[in-house]
């Protein structure tokens, strides 16, 4: 009988399981825990530790899926390891990116330690002005060091001059986006400026630094503490116990459901304010890409206090694309919604008060003019930007004014 590929699974540096094929279905993949695991280093939310082991079907557990890479790093990592693996299923994607994602799971072939990322000087990348592709090199040097998922290009890497104390690997600090320009001009501005609307508004968001020739972004990982150890951070498709293609699947109800589910009753009542404030500004913005995957959770530990992830991948789609609509419904439509809508999702999902609501929509408001204000600036700063920051505030004013206004 051949041997079947495994890989172990490692949470905050320990190890807690196996991965592997079934040695009688070959597309069963199961997940087993050590005999001596604890209760609080279950993998995830989802899949407290038992003695049975989890069974997925074709593919991986969705908490497994989570951070496989998509798009253009996929891609990249095809192309480099497709002759190297005979079967590139999602398994092997996950034995090439899994000893360095986000999160605090790590994954390795038995018998592996888990390894440093390489250091990179994040100042040279983001005072870079030269014609070559520094992206693109970057993506070469740190596509097996990236697990993490969405169709942008992104790669994680580690600040050089953010020295880690040695908890197990000296992992990534910072995830970088980049995109197309022919497709999608001033993404990445776009990005930043969309968080900082959201961070005006009192919402938590990742730090973030826009690179001098607007080509790329900088975001320091929200899941890092500053041992170097992290955080766990599911996503709402893992808590739905969806994989990632049913990201665009259901409604927001089903967020606010799922925060009544796993996050800690001490916490619940900020974290569906927090919620409410996300998806608002979403309206606000027109960001057609709040879907599942784009809200999560984080806990020190599953037996622990679980709570809501900051603000993430916020972007203004109908830059991109006109028509472009929520991505989750919101009652039974999927329509940017007008304020009544909002107020009254805020107050039957949510269970916010009416005082809640008005107060989050006005500091959302808030944030997001404060936000037109500094794109404003910076386009005087920039004039290569003046086209763009045009149109990004009109979004915005249009999102305001159907949205959070009277």
């Amino acid at each position: 009988m051949a041997v079947r590929p495994a890989l172990d699974v490692f949470a905050s540096g320990r190890p807690v399981g196996t991965l592997a094929r079934s040695d009688v279905d070959a597309d069963t993949i199961l997940f087993g825990y050590r005999d001596d695991c604890a209760p609080e280093q279950a993998v995830s939310l989802t899949m407290p530790v038992v003695r049975d082991q989890y069974d997925a079907m074709g593919t991986l557990h969705p908490i497994f899926e989570m951070n496989l890479p998509e798009g253009a790093l996929l891609e990249k990592l095809r192309f480099r390891f497709a002759k190297a693996v005979a079967e590139f299923d999602d398994l092997a994607l996950l034995s090439i990116v899994g000893r360095s994602q986000i999160g605090r799971l790590r994954f390795a072939p038995p018998g592996h330690e888990l390894t440093d990322v390489p250091a990179q000087d994040l100042g040279k990348l983001l005072a870079y002005r030269g014609s070559e592709d520094l992206f693109a090199s970057l993506l070469d040097e740190y596509a097996a060091y990236s697990g993490v998922s969405g169709l942008q290009p992104k790669v994680l890497l580690r600040a050089g001059d953010e020295p880690l104390p040695r908890a197990t690997a000296r992992g990534a600090t910072h995830l970088v986006k980049s995109f197309d320009p022919r497709e999608f001009p001033e993404l990445a501005a776009n990005e930043f400026f969309c968080l900082r609307a959201a961070a005006l508004a009192g919402i938590p968001v990742p730090e973030a630094k826009l690179a001098d020739n607007r080509r790329v972004l900088v975001l320091r990982r929200f899941d890092l503490r500053s041992d170097g150890t992290c955080l766990g951070c599911e996503d709402f498709c893992v808590l739905s116990g969806l994989r990632a293609h049913g990201r665009y699947h259901g409604g927001y109800e089903t967020i606010a459901r799922r925060i009544g589910q796993f996050v800690s009753p001490e916490q619940q009542a900020g974290a569906l304010e927090q919620f409410f404030s996300i998806l608002a500004l979403s309206c606000a913005v027109e960001n057609g890409d709040a879907h599942l995957k784009n809200f999560a959770v984080l806990y020190e530990n599953p037996e622990g206090v679980v709570s809501l992830a900051p603000a993430y991948d916020l972007v203004s789609t109908t830059l991109y694309q006109p028509r472009d609509t929520l991505a989750l419904t919101l009652g039974d439509s999927k329509a940017f919604p007008e304020r009544s809508a909002l107020v009254d999702f805020g107050r039957r999902a949510c269970g916010l008060s009416k005082a809640t609501v008005e107060g989050v929509l006005e500091r959302v408001a808030a944030g997001v003019d404060a936000a037109c204000d500094e794109i404003d600036q910076f386009a005087r700063a920039q004039p290569g930007f003046s086209r763009a920051a045009a149109s990004l505030c009109a979004v915005f004013s249009r999102g305001l004014n159907r949205s959070l206004r009277q």
